[in-house]
């Protein structure tokens, strides 16, 4: 398919020149529960109404990750979310891999109450049971007069290890995959689906996927998937939580396919034309002043009931505990954060473990000064995991650092943005240990980027375990304690499988914001400057 592509930004008053005949396709990513974050829902409403008065084609689309994301997501699991996404008008959604956090039968629910279709070609089950997630389709084929366009669902394949693995298993096996066994099979799922659309007769298709954008989502993300595809019109791309106009790349065939990403929290929508003439023209709008009153109102609703919740105020700090660096990088999953060091000691002191641990993922939203309610905590703590105690041997705990620690390097950003991060990089608290970033690591992994060995070198070393208040070198044949959530230490999250099978003896039936809040309310008394203004240099990057 060949067509010409046009790229600008533009506000509302740039928008008036539109044929009515055009197809009109809005799209939003990772949203995130961000109702009325930025632009909001309301706007986004709105700016669909004003469209639809002009145009004979609008469509709206949504690349994942909406449901989860703070109170509103956490309480209802995605569906009062999803009653909002229904009153703007999504007409399609893919599935994020944080659409699984509340489970596959709350995700069956949130599917049911979804009025468009939810898309994802690479979700495949295999179990003998009731399969929840019968509703997903591959694909959706839509017609605007007699142009048909094929958008096809693309969720990532690493989601059975970014949510939890639980969530995917049936009688302890897994029984939901993402079509991950190997690349050539993933790429060769996508498209199978693209050529189904054309032989549909779509003039168009569309990927509407949920798989990022750079280096850190190399083989199964956007640009790699790119290149091994033909026929792709434009890619509307989600996960990566980036603002990207378009980016091009080349695909199977040698020609550019246009790469986009709208960001995160309603920060901004984007807007794909198709003209009449067959050119398309692709947007980021950054700025609408509309809004719509009803949807105004269905949130004014939601808003009221969460916030009677998450109001109170459960703490204070002096101090900024943030997730990213002051570009926005998310630090928290390459380096130790002071907000790293507080939740990994909170996991250990009110449990009496010897380590703490969390990984970075994990850890979704900053702690500001000033009061500190039980929403922001949750909100730093979205997934409500619980927070249990195993024993593990010094040598699965060195693993799990070699593990979490591959991708790490010694700068963590350039000119394109974040570099080495991993969702699953361990924050820590009764150890330190350091990272020799120029040691190509040796980690063994299954085809689900699950931890099997590490057969060489190791670039962790330096582990030191804190005893008595004093730090020894970890003994690889000792046996310690380590608190967690059951994400990473039951559920293997992050890949971090090793484990799963150990001796459970401690379960603190608290959930992990739960335990946040008492270790700031009963060990900290709110004050969180006290201790955690610095760093400790707990992990040294070399």
């Amino acid at each position: 398919m060949i067509f010409s592509i046009c790229i600008f930004l533009i506000t509302i008053s740039s928008c008036n020149n539109a044929s009515y005949e055009d197809i009109n396709i809005l799209f939003t990513t990772d949203v995130h529960c961000g109702i009325d974050d930025n632009l909001g829902y309301s706007s986004l409403k709105a700016y669909k109404n004003y469209l639809e008065k002009n145009n004979k084609y609008v469509t709206l689309v949504d690349s994942g990750d909406a449901i989860q994301g703070n109170m509103i997501g956490s309480v209802s699991k995605g569906k009062y979310i999803i009653n909002i996404m229904n009153e703007v008008g999504y007409d399609m959604m893919t599935l994020g891999n944080h659409e699984f956090d509340y489970g596959v039968d709350a995700l069956g629910e949130a599917i049911e109450l979804f009025n468009g279709d939810v898309l994802s070609c690479n979700i495949k089950y295999t179990g003998n049971g009731n399969d929840k997630l019968k509703d997903v389709k591959p694909y959706k084929i839509m017609e605007y007069g007699k142009t048909k366009i094929g958008f096809v669902g693309i969720t990532t394949p690493t989601t059975a290890i970014e949510s939890n693995p639980e969530n995917f298993k049936e009688n302890g096996e897994y029984v939901y995959s993402f079509t991950n066994d190997t690349l050539d099979q993933y790429y060769s799922c996508v498209q199978d689906n693209i050529d189904l659309c054309y032989e549909n007769g779509c003039k168009y298709v569309i990927l509407l996927s949920h798989i990022g954008y750079g280096d850190n989502y190399k083989d199964y993300g956007a640009i790699d998937l790119i290149k091994n595809l033909s026929n792709v019109s434009a890619v509307l791309d989600g996960h990566s939580h980036k603002s990207i106009e378009c980016s091009y790349y080349k695909d199977k065939d040698d020609l550019y396919v246009p790469l986009c990403n709208a960001g995160t929290k309603l920060n901004e929508f984007g807007k794909l034309v198709i003209t009449q003439k067959g050119n398309i023209t692709i947007s980021l709008i950054n700025k609408f002043d509309g809004k719509d009153s009803f949807v105004d109102e269905i949130i004014s609703n939601y808003n009221e009931e969460i916030n009677s919740i998450g109001n109170k105020v459960v703490a204070k700090s002096d101090i900024d505990l943030k997730i990213t660096d002051s570009d926005g990088i998310r630090i928290v999953r390459c380096r130790e954060t002071q907000i790293g060091n507080l939740i990994s000691d909170a996991y250990r002191l009110t449990t009496g473990a010897n380590i703490g641990i969390v990984n970075g993922g994990g850890i979704r939203a900053n702690i500001n000064s000033g009061d500190i309610t039980y929403a922001d905590l949750q909100s730093v703590h979205p997934f409500g995991n619980k927070i249990i105690v195993v024993e593990a041997t010094g040598a699965q705990i060195s693993d799990y650092l070699e593990f979490c620690s591959r991708y790490t390097q010694s700068e963590y950003k350039d000119s394109l943005g974040p570099i080495g991060e991993f969702g699953g990089f361990a924050s820590v608290s009764g150890l330190r240990y350091s990272i020799n970033t120029s040691i190509t690591s040796s980690v063994e992994e299954n085809e689900n980027k699950e931890f099997i060995r590490v057969s060489g070198q190791r670039r962790v070393s330096n582990i030191e375990v804190l005893e008595n208040g004093i730090y020894n070198p970890l003994n690889l044949e000792k046996t310690y304690t380590i608190a967690s959530h059951d994400f990473l230490l039951l559920s293997g999250g992050d890949g971090c499988n090793m484990f799963v099978n150990n001796n459970l003896i401690f379960d603190t039936q608290l959930l992990d914001y739960e335990v946040l809040i008492s270790y700031i309310m009963d060990y900290l008394h709110g004050d969180l400057g006290l201790k955690y203004s610095n760093i400790e240099n707990r992990i040294i990057i070399l």
